[in-house]
């Protein structure tokens, strides 16, 4: 192969990726999964280009297609690009009401994004009293399990929702509350969309009650922020109260230019055993 050759080949693999990251950043833009027709039309490229390009991002896992229109969407693979930035960005904006909620009920005070099928906490301000719900920073639990993951996965779109309760292992917990069909999750998903509050009655952990709300970036939600409370001093009372402290609060931040992208943010490690505990 001669150097001129050479050349052209790395500046046709530069042009193409050029073109995936514009595919992507157009994709990120769309509120909800889009036909190849509708992409080709935003993107300009030919529809032959695109779909060699969109079919190559399925592969890699940044974009997945729906089974029963084949529409293209972004997946939560998107999120390792800029998870730590992202991260930071939530944190900063949250951590002054997570704080005051602290303060409020001296519970453990969690804040969650989506990963996939699961949700990792990316902060956590513990409760100070000897019988308090700890978990470090960087656990992850299913998202049909818990009041953090239930918070973001009603507030996302129809077909994202739809997938993730299709695709949800609901073998996966171990607690005596945990037997939920998928008929049950749908309607409790349902639910929490329309209330914007969560509640996981000892179905993640036994012994812990969680209420949460999701968070809001510019309109979209990108996370969920739970008040975790041992169940031995849990009342419905008390529910009640967090529940209205949860809404009054309102995690709902605007910036001055829109963020793109949805909830799944952050990904961790698996914790080691024996680390969550009341």
């Amino acid at each position: 192969m001669g150097q001129s050759e050479g050349k052209e080949r790395e500046d046709s693999a530069i042009g193409v990726l050029v073109k995936a990251f514009h595919v992507l950043e157009i994709m990120a833009d769309m509120a909800e999964p889009a036909p190849l027709r509708q992409i080709a039309k935003e993107t300009a490229l030919p529809k032959g280009t695109l779909f060699r390009i969109l079919q190559t991002l399925v592969g890699l896992g940044y974009v997945n297609q729906l089974t029963d229109s084949s529409d293209y969407y972004l997946t939560s693979q998107m999120a390792y690009l800029s998870r730590n930035a992202r991260q930071e960005d939530i944190k900063m904006l949250t951590l002054p009401l997570m704080k005051a909620l602290h303060s409020k009920f001296n519970e453990t005070i969690n804040l969650g994004v989506l990963e996939g099928q699961f949700v990792y906490y990316v902060a956590v301000l513990e409760a100070q009293r000897p019988l308090a719900w700890r978990v470090p920073a960087g656990t992850r639990d299913t998202f049909h399990s818990t009041a953090l993951g239930r918070a973001i996965v009603a507030q996302l779109t129809a077909p994202h929702r739809e997938a993730l309760v299709h695709r949800a292992n609901l073998k996966s917990r171990t607690t005596t509350r945990s037997g939920i069909t998928r008929e049950t999750l749908a309607a409790l998903i349902e639910e929490v969309r329309h209330e914007r509050v969560a509640f996981d009655l000892e179905e993640n952990d036994d012994g812990v009650v969680c209420i949460g709300v999701p968070v809001f970036i510019d309109g979209r939600v990108v996370a969920a922020v739970s008040v975790s409370v041992p169940a031995t001093r849990y009342t419905p009372a008390l529910g009640e109260e967090i529940k209205q402290a949860l809404i009054e609060v309102d995690f709902n931040f605007k910036t001055n230019a829109g963020k793109r992208g949805n909830g799944a943010i952050a990904a961790h490690e698996d914790p080691a055993a024996g680390n969550r505990r009341i």
